[in-house]
């Protein structure tokens, strides 16, 4: 007959969990602190030295302050938490810190398909890099190993993590509209209707959503995964002994 568990486990497995539960806030704490720390200069340069108001013509300017204003909201709650002692994974919460994992995503494939084809220009300089590749791969690091699971995402929820796409394109669509930016500065090739006809930039368009969307719902599921996996560690602890 299985023997009960014995409070000494309890009490092991009671630690372990408020050791993780402070590792994990800390560690992500520092995380969301140095994205931010790391998006400052590159912004400040972009905006005050290179393009002025005309930086808003390009996604990574976007989804960096997208990114920065997001860890500004993780540093809050992860502050939160460490003072209280309490998790707040929020469904919310959730969802902005995976658009964020999702947005920096996006940036640094585009950057990669860039350096697949031959056009090294979106790492030439060090703010380039941070932008590009650093944070790119910090907030990714940021969400797998944050958020616990809020249970199933529907894929119409994992679908709305690709917001960042659409609230770009109204960016760009009211830079262009109000002709606060000239039709020949057109960031990429895809969007500019005198390159490409509409039905292949409509295409392109979706396929980018379509991109997003399964970036999303891989980084759902690794989170999902990687979460389990510690809890069922706990679980095989917590096992009586036979």
């Amino acid at each position: 007959m299985p023997q009960d568990i014995s409070i000494e486990k309890l009490e092991e497995a009671s630690r372990r969990f408020d050791q993780r539960f402070r590792t994990k806030k800390l560690v992500n704490l520092c995380i969301s602190i140095l994205i931010v720390a790391l998006g400052v200069v590159p912004m400040y340069l972009v905006f005050a030295v290179k393009e002025g108001i005309y930086a808003f013509r390009f996604l990574t300017v976007n989804g960096t302050l997208f990114t920065m204003a997001g860890s500004l909201i993780f540093i809050a709650v992860n502050l939160y938490e460490l003072t209280t002692g309490r998790e707040m994974t929020l469904i919310p919460v959730y969802y902005v810190r995976l658009s964020c994992a999702v947005t920096e995503s996006i940036i640094m494939i585009v950057v990669l398909i860039g350096l697949v084809l031959g056009d090294p220009s979106g790492l030439d300089e060090w703010d380039e890099i941070m932008t590009h590749a650093v944070m790119p791969v910090l907030t990714v690091a940021s969400f797998l190993t944050n958020d616990s699971p809020v249970g199933k995402v529907r894929p119409l929820y994992r679908f709305c993590c690709t917001s960042f796409i659409t609230v770009y394109g109204l960016i760009i669509i009211t830079l262009f509209a109000t002709k606060t930016l000239p039709m020949d500065m057109i960031p990429y090739s895809f969007l500019d209707t005198r390159v490409m006809p509409f039905p292949q930039i409509s295409g392109a368009v979706i396929l980018i959503y379509l991109i997003a969307f399964g970036i999303s719902t891989l980084l759902y599921l690794l989170n999902r995964k990687l979460s389990w996996l510690w809890f069922r560690n706990i679980a095989k602890f917590l096992s009586p002994s036979p």
